[in-house]
């Protein structure tokens, strides 16, 4: 008991520790590209077997995973990860009507969507080896072109939803791990989010004389999201493992008070004008992975893995204009009415993603093999208003690994790995319907109207160094 109350109070402290630095936010560059090259060269499915520095993500109950070198306690990878995304042109359809503006135009997407690049770092340290192999492990991705990027992007042009910002942002996540016996290792961790609250005040003067004055105010809330992790080794020789994730949603908030004034005439006409903004920066579901692993041959394990994404809930990261309002007005009418944002609707679905991988051992050196299929979470084309798109995607990854005695001139084990990915986003036509936003009129009026074409590719790799203390 009193080893277990330690454990305990040692998970309390770390979660606690990092709970209260509001500086990390979060993305989730481990769901759409895999931490640590092994993982994205097999595709993802590494859920039950192959844990690196990155284990915290992974499963955390592969953190309990008692390493080849038994007299080792602390795993460190570091690497780099690159995915750049290029998506098919949508030129000559109408980007901006009567519904949202005055005028109706016609125009080019702006398809420039910013490439994934960043440093990822995973360590594991194994705390009380004789207790259950209790570890701890973290998780750690900064972009290397900025701390970090915000855009809620464009709430009816064309706009692939989950790629704009998702993962432009640093990503934490650390865990705990242990060996209960007989085969059974478990893991806990926290996937770190944030709420933003924003607040500005504007002030517009028309006379030359007097300041226009603005003050901005802004607030970082830290979230957390939980997941567990088990993983059952039924097998001595560990030729068959089973691996399970159970991930709980997560959303980033995003709420903006703006109250703005200003003077059109001197000091004796005012308009103010008030509005609250709302939205998710960005969403992430619940999510259960279920995989396992066979080693078929004496050099050769198959990986599977199926993962259930809960993406009927999703909150779309536009902002929402909430209650606009006009006060202080000379005029008590003001002659003029603020609506209300009325963003598209869409309907989401709950997906399952299929992932596969092989690897073979020759010698010191694997290599690596894998495929992932993913569905759209949209239930539906945009042919009516708003134009979100997610197009499915399959996913290929292929790879290597290097294992060494010695790291330079230290008898340090290492391991070098290396992968290449390509992510194929299928083609889709949007044909629009007739009429506005509203359903109103005949002929192409809608945005996005005639129609488009939908795909893409995004391309990329990485390399990760695992040094082993």
């Amino acid at each position: 008991m009193p080893k277990i109350a330690v454990v305990l109070f040692i998970s309390v402290a770390i979660s606690s520790m990092f709970l209260l630095q509001p500086r990390h936010v979060k993305a989730n560059v481990g769901e759409a590209y895999g931490f640590g090259p092994r993982t994205a060269a097999l595709g993802g499915a590494t859920v039950a077997w192959g844990f690196d520095g990155y284990a915290s993500y992974i499963n955390p109950a592969g953190l309990g995973l008692k390493p080849s070198y038994s007299d080792k306690r602390l795993t460190l990878s570091w690497g780099i990860v690159h995915m750049d995304p290029r998506f098919r042109p949508i030129d000559n359809i109408i980007v901006e009507n009567t519904y949202t503006s005055d005028k109706q135009t016609s125009g080019n997407v702006d398809n420039s969507y910013r490439s994934t690049s960043g440093q990822v770092l995973g360590l594991s340290y194994r705390l009380f080896p004789e207790s259950f192999n209790f570890t701890f492990g973290m998780t750690y991705f900064m972009p290397l072109s900025q701390a970090a990027y915000l855009d809620t992007g464009e709430p009816f042009v064309p706009e692939y939803v989950l790629y704009r910002t998702r993962t432009q942002r640093p990503q934490l996540e650390m865990a705990i791990g242990a060996d209960l016996g007989r085969g059974v290792h478990i893991g806990s961790g926290l996937h770190l989010s944030f709420a933003l609250t924003s607040n500005a005040i504007v002030m517009l003067q028309s006379d030359t004389t007097k300041p226009s004055t603005m003050r901005f105010s802004s607030s970082l809330k830290p979230k957390a999201s939980p997941y567990f992790g088990l993983l059952f080794l039924p097998a001595k020789d560990d030729s068959l493992s089973l691996g399970l994730v159970l991930r709980f949603p997560s959303a980033a908030d995003n709420f903006m008070t703006l109250r703005s004034g200003a003077r059109v005439f001197g000091s004796f006409a005012a308009l103010d004008f008030n509005f609250l903004a709302a939205s998710a920066l960005f969403y992430d579901p619940l999510s259960v992975e279920l995989g396992g692993s066979w080693q078929h041959a004496h050099n050769a394990r198959l990986f599977w893995q199926l993962d259930y994404q809960a993406w009927g809930k999703f909150q779309a990261p536009a902002l929402l204009i909430q209650d606009p309002s006009i006060t202080d007005c000379a005029d008590t009418s003001c002659g003029m009415n603020i609506s209300s944002g009325n963003n598209p609707k869409f309907d989401y679905k709950n997906i399952f993603v299929p992932r596969i991988g092989e690897e073979i051992s020759i010698g010191k050196t694997a290599f690596r093999l894998g495929y992932s299929y993913r569905p759209s979470f949209l239930k539906n084309l945009p042919t009516e208003a708003g134009n979100y798109l997610d197009p499915p995607k399959h996913m290929m990854g292929i790879g290597a690994g290097f294992e060494f005695s010695r790291f330079l001139s230290f008898y340090v084990p290492c391991k070098l790995d290396l992968n290449l990915s390509y992510h194929h986003l299928v083609s889709q036509h949007v044909d629009k319907t007739d009429g506005d936003e509203k359903n109103t009129g005949v002929g192409n009026q809608k945005i996005g109207a005639p129609g488009y074409d939908t795909g893409g590719k995004i391309i990329g790799g990485g390399v990760s160094l695992t040094l082993v203390f």
